[in-house]
């Protein structure tokens, strides 16, 4: 029970987190909150897997952060409705969106995964 309630607390605060960024940003061509949030996100938990959590370790704040926070920052179903929205109205838009969706989110977690190597090397010469 106290692994679930890590992993609510956090997607509460990740919900919350989201629901500012929407707040924040209007809506044009493309859904520009859902995009930063999603490429925020992949940078946030490759950085997180690759550093804190490696080998199994931290496992209340992976749930606390990584399934929770991040899991409910982020958001697949928005994007996919999104998508769909956008193919209906201005298919280039929708095309340009799951384009920069999928490509700077996977190169936002390769980042995320760079920069937690760095890290990583960082702490070693500390210790």
């Amino acid at each position: 029970m106290k692994n679930g309630m890590l992993v609510a607390v956090g997607g509460g605060v990740g919900a919350l987190l989201r629901y500012g960024m929407n707040e924040m940003l209007s809506y044009g061509a493309i859904p520009l909150s859902t995009l930063l949030v999603n490429i925020i996100g992949s940078f946030v938990l490759a950085f997180l897997t690759f550093s804190l959590f490696r080998e199994g370790s931290h496992p209340k704040m992976r749930l606390f952060l990584g399934t929770g926070l991040c899991g409910g920052f982020t958001t697949m179903s928005t994007y996919a409705l999104e998508t769909v929205k956008l193919l209906v109205s201005n298919p280039f838009a929708a095309l340009l969106y799951s384009m920069l969706t999928l490509f700077i989110g996977v190169g936002m977690a390769f980042a995320g995964f760079a920069a937690a190597a760095q890290w990583n090397n960082r702490r070693r010469v500390f210790k």
